[in-house]
């Protein structure tokens, strides 16, 4: 925005106090089931962001660096603290040809109809993916909440850091919360007979733990905000997934 002085544009100061909510924040008819959980994706060889003439592609994006499907940010690696970590089964139409739902690991009795070794179908031939989601906070900017999902080739690396979460201790004593440190997570990349890929391998590298301040300023308000706030798990594409994987 500009002033006018004389007739001529002069573009006026801005600073961040300028921002303060007295005149409202503009949110005012909106609660946290308006705004969708985003999530943070491994870019694949056949991801959108790689093509030019995808209309979702980002200039300098590459192969295994994470993506926010919100904002398009691109990180070569990325600190965060896990909010919640959830084991779920997404359930595709054949051949990625729709989302059909999302269920808790819990249902899988109920759910799937037929296996051949770690793949999965319903009673309708969709297939059923195990999938370990983890919600995080950018640990650089406590407003970006996003969820970190793994599955096919990558979910024995979900696992295993899920496994490191729930066993981490402070002073010789389990912590016994998902939360409780800051983790730098990078990507690897892994192949076999059928093609490589990229995931997020053994990388996470915990920090530190947090500080009473951030439990209380950061992490309260985000895990309350996750408790009703929406997620689209259309938008994992299967562009973005690792390609011909055996697993």
């Amino acid at each position: 925005m500009t002033q006018k002085k004389n007739g001529v544009a002069k573009k006026g100061s801005s600073e961040v106090g300028m921002f303060d909510s007295s005149m409202g924040t503009g949110f005012e008819g909106t609660d946290a089931q308006t705004f969708k959980t985003p999530f943070l994706k491994i870019l694949q060889a056949l991801s959108p962001e790689l093509k030019k003439s995808d209309p979702k592609y980002i200039a300098g994006a590459e192969q295994g660096v994470f993506c926010n499907s919100a904002t398009q940010e691109i990180y070569n690696d990325i600190k965060v603290v896990v909010l919640k970590v959830e084991h779920s089964l997404i359930v595709w139409k054949p051949d990625r040809g729709g989302f059909v739902g999302r269920y808790h690991k819990s249902e899988e009795n109920n759910i799937v109809a037929t296996k051949e070794g770690m793949k999965k179908w319903d009673a309708e031939g969709n297939e059923v993916m195990d999938t370990i989601e983890f919600f995080c906070m950018n640990a650089d900017d406590p407003s970006d909440i996003f969820i970190l999902p793994l599955s096919t080739a990558s979910i024995k690396h979900g696992k295993a850091f899920a496994t490191r979460l729930r066993l981490l201790k402070m002073d010789g004593k389990p912590v016994n919360v998902s939360w409780a440190g800051v983790w730098k997570l990078g990507t690897t990349e892994e192949s076999n007979d059928k093609g490589s890929w990229y995931t997020i391998g053994a990388t996470p590298e915990m920090e530190r733990f947090i500080t009473i301040e951030e439990r209380d300023n950061f992490i309260k308000p985000a895990m309350e905000l996750l408790k009703t706030a929406e997620t689209d798990y259309s938008v994992i594409g299967d562009e973005d997934e690792e390609e011909n994987v055996e697993y």
